[in-house]
């Protein structure tokens, strides 16, 4: 009688191993001026969480290369895109920190300074008149970026809610979205 139960058991643990599996994988992607594109895809971890594995890709056109970032485990409020004057561009996740790359070449291996340290007063930049750069206004929190857009849940998303389903990962351009504040380092 135990031995059944216990095969009962072990059959709805690998019937649910067998659908987790089965994860599909979401990709979100941000065009990048030129013929470039970067994209973040989530595929789903086994929860009844929204907790993701996560993929960072960049290409040229020609060229690509991605990268694997930390697990989602609930701390994830997105990824911010930057550009820097430099040419390189930044990926900021708050909490998580920031990383770099460039796409003349592609490489992660940003040797342009980066720095994700939270401007100390950022009232002072939110009064002021934002300086840009090819189009993109100066990040409201960090000195030296410049805002492109985000890569978030669409569940964080009033509008898209409805939408996390099928799409449960968007990039918002700055104009579809302001830059929104990102949760301090760890």
């Amino acid at each position: 009688m135990t031995f059944s139960k216990f095969g009962n058991f072990t059959g709805a643990v690998g019937m649910i191993l067998a659908l987790s599996a089965c994860s599909s994988e979401y990709v979100a992607i941000a065009n990048i001026p030129g013929s470039g594109t970067v994209s973040m895809s989530v595929t789903p971890m086994f929860g009844i969480h929204s907790d993701w594995n996560r993929k960072f890709a960049i290409n040229d056109g020609d060229t690509a290369a991605s990268i694997d970032l930390f697990e989602d485990t609930g701390w994830w409020r997105g990824s911010h895109l930057y550009l820097v004057s430099s040419g390189t561009y930044v990926v900021h996740e708050g909490q998580n920190g920031c990383f770099g790359f460039t796409l003349d070449p592609v490489s992660f291996d940003a040797r342009a300074s980066i720095s994700c340290a939270k401007m100390a007063d950022t009232a002072i930049r939110l009064s002021a008149d934002s300086p840009e750069l090819n189009g993109y206004p100066a990040s409201r929190y960090y000195d030296g970026l410049f805002y492109m857009g985000r890569f978030v849940e669409a569940g964080r998303v009033p509008e898209l809610r409805d939408t996390r389903a099928e799409t449960p990962i968007v990039f918002q351009t700055y104009e579809q979205q302001a830059e929104p504040e990102l949760p301090e380092l760890l």
